[in-house]
């Protein structure tokens, strides 16, 4: 009100000056030129009056989008920064403090670059910076920044360039987005995607060895089984006998391959469920030896010797598998004549069991890889073998908190040691065998 009245008295003072003014101007003036002069002055009165009004509307709506655009700026759920030529934080709002983890008065003045992740994040910053500065673009980064507590996430940071009323720099508008999740979810779908070629290469390489591995077996049947025919027709026993033998070895053999990929394809699945009994081992060990001899070359036997209590509580089946898969191979890698060395012993908390073969052995630089799936070691590419049997045994093992680990020397020899933990004790009775 006191401000309206101050325009009011100087509009007067005005008015009375100018007619003043006229008069000294033109003494004789008439009062007519006064008074016209006077209705002059009273329009633009008026008109100064209306384009105050104006002036006092768009003031009114300055004020409310300026504080609009600032409660804008200050809640938005995105980061924003105002940056310097320099990279120095000269504004920033409440989502950028959440960001960074840290109170308003500690950001201000603090160059941006303090808050990314290593020099190279930081070096990063700097080249955006001075690309936005350069080009006068719109330009955009993804890097990772470090909070005050020291925890780290993925950011989107996109930068444009603003300019002055001379068209010249003002500041940096910076926009900061946490894109961690987005960034997990691209390396899950990474990882599925790999994990999809994997299994592809998988497949491909399980239809390959089966074809192979069933084809040599497969083969010899056929060919041993045409032969006892002939060898029948002619009266020639001895013959006969040394074919039909083959023929069990070549069925035993894919008897042993069938039940690599079931137990395989089982594991994948999820579908091998542990069931313990109470057996012999010793009797189980001299059982699978007497099975597997189909498979032994001219002149190769198995000594076994086992120490301690004879019974254990465990799955049977898993001890069967371990057996014969660590039995085979150590046949298989040998050559003929040589002795094979199975050895078990019951201890105080754990089934020791270690299989010896005096064969081809596995070259060092290959060892780390020898229970991946589908491996075989380069000095055994001419040898029949899927690649299942040891990796098999590693994941049946891990069932039963088992472990399997093996020394090797090239050209002499492998030796595979499993270690079994207990707690329960068996009972001293003859157990059923499945």
């Amino acid at each position: 009100m006191i401000k309206h009245d101050h325009t009011e008295k100087r509009k007067i003072a005005l008015r009375e000056s100018a007619v003043s003014f006229l008069k000294e101007q033109n003494p004789k003036a008439e009062l007519r030129d006064i008074e016209e002069l006077k209705h002059e002055l009273s329009v633009h009165e008026i008109e100064l009056k209306m384009q105050n009004v104006e002036l006092l509307d768009t003031q009114t709506s300055l004020s409310s989008a300026l504080s609009e655009y600032a409660e804008f700026f200050e809640h938005s759920p995105i980061g924003y920064f105002i940056l310097s030529k320099d990279g120095r934080i000269e504004k920033v709002n409440k989502k950028g403090c959440e960001l960074l983890g840290i109170d308003k008065s500690n950001i201000l003045g603090k160059t941006f670059s303090t808050f990314f992740n290593g020099e190279n994040e930081q070096d990063n910053l700097y080249r955006h910076i001075n690309l936005v500065i350069e080009t006068g673009n719109f330009h955009h980064l993804d890097s990772e920044i470090k909070k005050n507590d020291g925890s780290i996430f993925s950011a989107s940071v996109k930068s444009t360039l603003v300019k002055n009323e001379k068209n010249e720099f003002k500041h940096l508008l910076t926009i900061v987005n946490d894109i961690s999740q987005i960034k997990e979810y691209e390396h899950h779908i990474e990882r599925a995607l790999q994990k999809s070629n994997e299994l592809n290469k998988l497949k491909t390489n399980f239809i390959t060895l089966a074809s192979h591995e069933f084809r040599t077996p497969l083969s010899n049947v056929l060919l041993s089984a045409s032969l006892v025919e002939q060898y029948a027709k002619m009266g020639q026993e001895d013959k006969m006998k040394r074919h039909l033998s083959r023929i069990k070895a070549s069925v035993k053999d894919l008897t042993f391959i069938l039940v690599k990929f079931f137990t395989h394809e089982k594991l994948e699945r999820g579908l091998e469920i542990v069931e313990k009994v109470n057996f012999n081992l010793p009797e189980l060990c001299d059982d699978i030896i007497d099975d597997i001899k189909l498979l032994f070359k001219t002149g190769q036997h198995i000594s076994y010797k086992h120490t301690g209590t004879n019974f254990i509580f465990e799955d049977r089946k898993i001890i069967i598998h371990i057996l014969e898969n660590l039995l085979s191979n150590a046949i298989k890698y040998s050559p003929e004549n040589k002795e094979i060395e199975l050895t078990s012993k019951m201890g105080e908390n754990s089934l020791l069991i270690q299989v010896k073969d005096f064969g081809i052995g596995i070259p060092l630089d290959e060892q780390q890889n020898l229970f991946a799936i589908f491996y075989r070691a380069n000095n055994a590419v001419n040898i029949q073998g899927a690649g299942l049997g040891l990796n098999i045994t590693q994941r049946l093992l891990a069932l039963i908190n088992g472990k399997i680990s093996f020394t090797s020397i090239e050209n002499e020899g492998t030796t595979f040691l499993v270690e079994i933990p207990y707690n329960k004790p068996a009972l001293n009775l003859r157990a059923h065998k499945k």
